[in-house]
């Protein structure tokens, strides 16, 4: 199976750590796959995603799937996994939880462009601080609740664990962990997951 996407993209990180979670590590291949505002890659869109997003699953019969969440399900009924809850409320919470953290990374991948890719003369500094403190914001909501993070390593940990990377990655200068001890100790355990440690973002 083709995976379409980057190494830096903690959308893509969460289907790579899905993969290696369930034994699909080596049947889902990582093709490199730039898509960026001014760098639409409209040959990709045509053939692969036409949201021109990453990330995005060609499966061996040619089947696309496109969205972190919607590949990890396709993942875990394929391996017959538990990255994905099977009870209806266990999901139900799970997918939740989910949703905070993808809205919280898209609000960062959004700040990244935003201050590392628009021309300077045309960025909009407020607004990218807006997009930073939601990020913030969902990382407190998650201090409270970071038992239920904590208590199995589904869909929404991982999507955390990708989350919390991808903002020290990109943000380094802010303590993201320093006020919030039980993200911390969520991340420092989470970290030494083999498929955690083999899916760290790189340039």
């Amino acid at each position: 199976m083709k995976l379409y996407g980057s190494l830096t993209s903690p959308f893509v990180r969460t289907v790579r750590i899905a993969a290696i979670e369930l034994g699909l590590g080596d049947q889902v291949v990582l093709t490199p796959t730039i898509v960026r505002p001014t760098q639409p890659n409209r040959d990709y869109g045509a053939r692969v995603n036409p949201l021109r997003r990453v990330p995005a699953l060609e499966t061996d019969e040619g089947e696309i799937f496109i969205d972190s969440r919607v590949i990890a399900e396709f993942l875990n009924k394929a391996a017959k996994g538990a990255v994905v809850p099977k009870g209806a409320a266990a999901r139900i919470a799970c997918f939740n939880r989910h949703a905070a953290i993808a809205g919280a990374t898209e609000a960062l991948v959004s700040a990244m462009y935003e201050t590392r890719l628009r021309p300077e003369e045309r960025r909009w500094p407020e607004w990218a601080a807006d997009q930073i403190d939601k990020a913030g914001a969902v990382l407190d909501w998650v201090e409270t609740r970071i038992v239920d993070f904590a208590a199995n390593f589904d869909l929404a940990a991982i999507a955390l664990v990708c989350l919390t990377d991808y903002a020290q990655f990109r943000f380094a200068s802010i303590d993201w962990l320093a006020k919030r001890p039980g993200l911390a100790a969520f991340a420092e355990t989470s970290g030494k997951r083999p498929s955690v440690a083999a899916t760290a973002p790189r340039e």
